[in-house]
């Protein structure tokens, strides 16, 4: 498959994702007060956090495919997985951000992201097997996946934890390719 094309629908099905995320937000229109925000802050808190995984897992996955030259059909389906993985989020994230107190919606909305994860490192060995150049990425994953699965214990003791968890893991995988480049 064209690499070109390959990217073009990853880079539209994940911006399709981004912008269904802000659909489950809605502001009232006979209350223009303070009010109707904070009532709603918990759900832009959600969308914020899992508009920003995506953005940082394209940035990576654009960093990934830097760096070969032909898809797959192995990439090419493993991919598709991960874009299925994606589009759960808004599911997911809509139902945390209606109740951030829900053990229930947070322990799915984890597990989204741990799957979500999981399918990325999928994706990574695939093209591991065309480009082992990139064995740096391991330790993020691993590390994002333990922190991913203790988080999934914590949000049944307190649900807004995943918040904390996937900042953290936000920033894990952002500062992953600046770490890279200065190795």
């Amino acid at each position: 498959m064209n690499k070109e094309r390959f990217e073009a629908f990853t880079d539209a099905v994940i911006a399709i994702i981004m912008t269904i995320l802000v659909l489950d937000i809605h502001l009232p229109t006979d209350d223009h007060s303070i009010h109707p925000i904070i009532a709603i802050a918990p759900s832009f808190i959600a969308y914020i956090v899992s508009f920003t995984i995506l953005a940082v897992r394209w940035v990576n996955h654009h960093n990934l495919f830097l760096h070969i030259e032909t898809i797959n059909h192995k990439i090419l389906y493993t991919n598709i997985f991960l874009l299925f993985c994606a589009t759960l989020l808004p599911a997911t994230t809509a139902w945390f951000g209606s109740d951030i107190y829900s053990p229930i919606a947070a322990w799915l909305y984890a597990l989204n992201v741990i799957i979500y994860n999981i399918s990325f490192s999928m994706l990574r060995n695939e093209v591991l097997k065309i480009n082992s150049d990139l064995k740096h990425l391991y330790f993020t994953e691993f590390t994002s996946l333990i922190l991913n699965i203790v988080a999934l214990v914590i949000v049944f003791f307190w649900p807004p934890f995943i918040i904390i968890s996937l900042l953290l893991d936000i920033l894990l995988w952002a500062i992953q390719p600046i770490v890279h480049h200065k190795n």
